[in-house]
């Protein structure tokens, strides 16, 4: 009884998975790794500008984070002096 029961969940789960994974290619186009009707949309180029706006955004902050003014050189060593 209880194999019976195993048998048929596995069943189930199997051919549920087969059914939803169908539905989300023809839904998504032939799309079928996230690239469907979500946040963005079929809209590659205001994606692209979203991570480009993030990146930036990251950089200015780690600029801020550093010191306002650039490290000061080492001094030059002094010329040697003229031999007599």
């Amino acid at each position: 009884m209880r194999r019976n029961i195993t048998i048929f969940l596995l069943a189930t789960g199997a051919v549920a998975g087969f059914a939803i994974g169908f539905g989300r290619l023809h839904y998504g186009h032939g799309h079928g790794c996230g690239y469907g009707r979500g946040a963005w949309g079929h809209d590659r180029v205001a994606f692209e500008n979203h991570v480009a706006d993030v990146c930036t955004r990251s950089a200015e902050r780690a600029m801020d984070r550093r010191d306002k003014a650039p490290p000061t050189p080492p001094p030059t060593p002094a010329p040697p002096a003229p031999a007599q």
